[in-house]
């Protein structure tokens, strides 16, 4: 309640309806005189913090010691004790996004690797192809095949031109530039021959020479490289060659792209991993919230023989599980991160027997909480939260591969 004065009108300045008491039946605005000193502001805004303060932890307290009882609670209408569960979503994950951004860094886990392979010698390009031949028999995609046969050759012609121009040495070394060059000469001499190759082989022998002596470094999009000099490079390649060893439409998609950074990032590769990791980070918390409602539907559709919770049900309760992860994953975080400013030995051990209690603590409350919430037997619960977690880990991989497809075509 207000401490400030009660106006003396009975109509609703809000809505205009009659009032009986101190309070509007219909919007529920308190009847006070509209004019306020700076004082009243300051102690309102005060009294709002606390009152939020006080609903949230005691929603908390209930939250992690109780599993599924807050659900229950909002379904029979038992409410304004506890904060609603859309703010305490909003609230919970916007302070565990903050926290997470500000003490895990995207720059922190990006790895380029920008030295040469090491140098190798006919030993070393042996072993290399027994190691494709041994990945050929076992693999089972014709585009993998068609890979390792050309590792497989491309190998074989090095092993040929490092013993045609050094003899059977077992010594001599030779680096990746050095073994590059031993390739594109003996394309281009199987060009020049031109005796028995078929025309398929000659765009092939080209494509490769290509692919061989582009100056641009590449980049690797779903194992597909952009290694051309340009898109018009690539798709003239193509065209090039007939229909059966052209690319398909969505390796063509990702190649272009691919062709297309490798132009625009060629100068730093790093910075290219950072924006890109940043960008990928940046939407956990869009994936999030777009598996929030498929995550519902997965418990609708396990528990559509129970007539009394409807969809919105399944959906507070989901965002009741959502908020409990982000809570025990945010004192996970904390905890790590309390563990690396204090450094003793011992409190690495509790810290450690803490956080594996909380990880445990996170895969057990979604059981326990169905438990809680649809007061089923422990056989038919266990079988459902292995079928939900294994439905909504599913649903969050092809989120990430979606949201990683937008994350490469817009960085």
């Amino acid at each position: 309640m207000s401490h400030l004065k009660e106006r003396k009108e009975k109509n609703c300045l809000n809505c205009g309806a009659t009032l009986a008491g101190r309070y509007c039946h219909l919007c529920g605005q308190e009847n006070l005189e509209p004019k306020e000193t700076v004082w009243h502001l300051v102690s309102h805004f005060f009294n709002d913090i606390t009152h939020f303060d006080g609903k949230f932890f005691a929603t908390v307290r209930y939250l992690l010691r109780k599993p599924g009882f807050l659900s229950l609670e909002y379904m029979k209408g038992r409410r304004m004790s506890y904060l609603n569960p859309i703010r305490m979503y909003v609230f919970t994950s916007a302070i565990f996004f903050i926290i997470l951004f500000a003490l895990k860094k995207p720059a922190d886990a990006v790895h380029v690797t920008t030295t040469k392979d090491a140098p190798m010698g006919i030993a070393a390009l042996q072993a290399k192809q027994a190691r494709s031949q041994k990945a050929l028999a076992k693999a089972e995609d014709e585009e993998d095949r068609e890979e390792l046969r050309m590792r497989i050759n491309n190998t074989d012609i090095e092993i040929a031109s490092i013993r045609k121009a050094f003899g059977d040495t077992s010594k001599r070394t030779f680096t990746e530039d050095e073994l590059t060059a031993m390739l594109v000469k003996a394309y281009e001499d199987s060009l020049a021959a031109g005796a028995g190759v078929k025309p398929a082989d000659n765009s092939r022998f080209k494509e490769r020479i290509r692919q061989l002596t582009n100056p641009i470094g590449t980049v690797n999009i779903f194992g597909w490289q952009g290694n051309y000099n340009s898109v018009e490079d690539y798709d003239s390649v193509q065209h090039s060659l007939p229909d059966s060893l052209r690319d398909g439409w969505f390796k063509r998609l990702c190649v272009r792209r691919a062709v297309v950074i490798s132009q625009e990032w060629h100068e730093d590769r790093r910075l290219f991993s950072e924006h890109l990791f940043e960008s990928i980070f940046h939407s956990f918390p869009k994936i999030l919230f777009v598996s929030l409602p498929l995550f519902a539907l997965i418990l609708n559709i396990l528990y559509f023989r129970h007539k009394q919770y409807y969809y919105v049900d399944h959906g507070i309760f989901t965002i009741h599980v959502y908020c409990a992860t982000f809570i025990l994953m945010l004192l996970t975080m904390l905890l790590q991160q309390l563990d690396k400013s204090v450094g003793v030995h011992w409190f690495h051990i509790v810290a450690d027997i803490v956080g594996f209690i909380l990880f445990l603590y996170m895969l057990f409350y979604l059981y326990k909480a169905m438990r809680g919430f649809y007061k089923q037997g422990r056989g038919k619960t266990i079988l459902k939260y292995f079928i939900t977690f294994i439905a909504a880990s599913v649903i969050n991989l092809i989120l990430l591969f979606i949201f990683l497809l937008i994350s490469v075509f817009s960085v």
